[in-house]
């Protein structure tokens, strides 16, 4: 069971976490802080272990420059693409069959898994993920069709199972990089098809999320000073958890109100 330290430790980097609007300029990430934010990232979950995700790091300056010209969109945007110390830019596998020897592999030199789940895994796996438009839709007929005799698997498209993937891992970053005392910005406003030009990325993969990574901007006079920020408004709890089915409200309790019923 973890402590109660480390929960508060994980509670404040999710508070601390926020998009970024300016980044410093000409300030690295230090080698070994990179390391550990990218072997971080790599202990995310994915579906059945495939990890249908890569990662391209840019640092190059001119990179950035080319990137921030050619196919971001809108100026903010722009400025962070050529100001922050690194672009991470997520790619999503859309041919993840081609890395299920490789995961086998791992999986078989892992000793982890038990001799019947190696057996299921590549028949489970190949037919979850599928390959091409029509036959991923012969298989959303038939499991529909079987659904109301017994439970049956919800099939995705390979696009939709693979970002779902990839958000995981970016989700991940994010938070390992807040650990560190550095800044992130999740982005979506670019041209994917000028980005996958500009980096060289083979049409096998989709770019469904870029995050900047570096250090906030802080102004010589009046500066964030004081640990907050501007934080975007979220909804009501209560407005997006339900309690045991959809629509029904959740009586959030504090731990004081708990005992005060039980002692009634």
């Amino acid at each position: 069971m973890l402590s109660k330290d480390v929960s508060n430790v994980f509670r404040s980097i999710a508070y601390i976490r926020h998009s970024c609007k300016r980044f410093q300029t000409d300030k690295p990430i230090p080698g070994h802080v990179l390391k550990d934010i990218i072997d971080t990232s790599l202990t995310s979950p994915s579906g059945f272990n495939i990890q249908p995700t890569n990662v391209i790091l840019v640092q190059n300056q001119k990179v950035k420059n080319d990137l921030s010209k050619t196919a971001m969109l809108g100026p903010g945007n722009m400025f962070r693409t050529r100001d922050a110390s690194a672009i991470a830019v997520f790619l999503s596998d859309l041919e993840p069959h081609k890395r299920l020897g490789r995961i086998m592999e791992l999986e078989k030199n892992s000793g982890v898994r038990t001799k019947d789940y190696l057996a299921m895994l590549p028949v489970v796996s190949t037919f979850l993920m599928g390959q091409g438009t029509i036959a991923t839709m012969m298989k959303q007929v038939a499991t529909d069709i079987m659904s109301p005799v017994q439970p049956m698997p919800t099939i995705d498209s390979i696009q939709a199972w693979s970002y779902k993937n990839t958000s995981l891992m970016a989700q991940t970053l994010v938070f390992s990089a807040t650990s560190h005392g550095l800044s992130t910005c999740l982005m979506e406003g670019y041209d994917s098809r000028r980005v996958k030009d500009v980096l060289k990325i083979p049409d096998r993969y989709d770019v469904p999320l870029m995050c900047c990574i570096g250090y906030e901007y802080e102004e010589e006079e009046g500066g964030k000073d004081d640990g907050k920020c501007n934080r975007a408004p979220r909804l009501d709890p209560k407005e997006v958890f339900f309690s045991d089915c959809f629509g029904q409200e959740l009586d959030l309790l504090d731990d004081d109100d708990v005992e005060q019923q039980e002692s009634c």
